[in-house]
């Protein structure tokens, strides 16, 4: 079974979705493929949200997921995504945990409030983060495959009909699918894949089908 969580490092929702993550990775790491895909919000294009209405997004998720996060990271006007999210992905192209180096920056982020959304200082952050040389993870975080990716990334959860992140595909080995979108609570994801994962293992028990006549 494979679980393809689609995100944003820049994104609070995303922050809120990374204990559903983990314990996807803990409670049935044997029998899932976990694939975690960075899909810059706007195509990486420019975000033009106000200091206001950050600060107004962040109150309302804080009645949401209890915890009240700090906006002052946006520094001046935020234009993009695009770096942050290249960053991690570069990190975990290098070899950092995907989930350890994606938890680890949106908490500096968005509960530090340190302003990490240029190349240089998303490069440091993750660089930093994850032991690897600065000059390999800006090499890489520029290279045409990593472009590519955050493209892909994004243009698949088009096609799953999405455009919130987080968005989330479970595909078990029978061909079942669930697509959630904008769903961050682990208490939802969980029982999902547990059905499908259920299943799939029902269809494994079984065997295959007699030939037929």
């Amino acid at each position: 079974m494979t679980v393809t969580v689609f995100l944003d490092v820049l994104s609070h929702w995303c922050y809120a979705a990374q204990p559903a993550v983990a314990a996807l990775q803990r409670t049935l790491a044997d029998d899932m493929h976990l694939e975690i895909r960075f899909a810059p919000v706007f195509d990486g294009g420019a975000i033009d949200y106000s200091a206001e209405l950050y600060e107004w997004f962040y109150r309302r998720g804080a009645g949401a997921y209890g915890t009240q996060l700090d906006a002052n990271w946006r520094g001046g006007t935020v234009t993009s995504s695009r770096d942050a999210n290249a960053a991690v992905a570069a990190a975990i192209a290098l070899g950092a945990d995907p989930q350890a180096v994606s938890e680890s920056f949106m908490r500096e982020v968005m509960r530090d409030g340190q302003p990490l959304f240029t190349e240089d200082a998303a490069a440091r952050s993750v660089a930093a983060g994850a032991a690897l040389p600065l000059e390999r993870v800006l090499r890489t975080m520029r290279s045409d495959e990593i472009a590519d990716e955050l493209r892909a990334a994004n243009a698949r959860l088009a096609e799953i009909g999405c455009a919130e992140r987080p968005s989330w595909l479970m595909v078990n080995d029978n061909g079942d699918r669930a697509v959630l979108q904008g769903v961050w609570q682990a208490e939802a994801i969980l029982p999902l894949a547990r059905a499908l994962l259920e299943d799939e293992r029902a269809y494994r028990r079984a065997g295959p089908p007699p030939k037929d006549r």
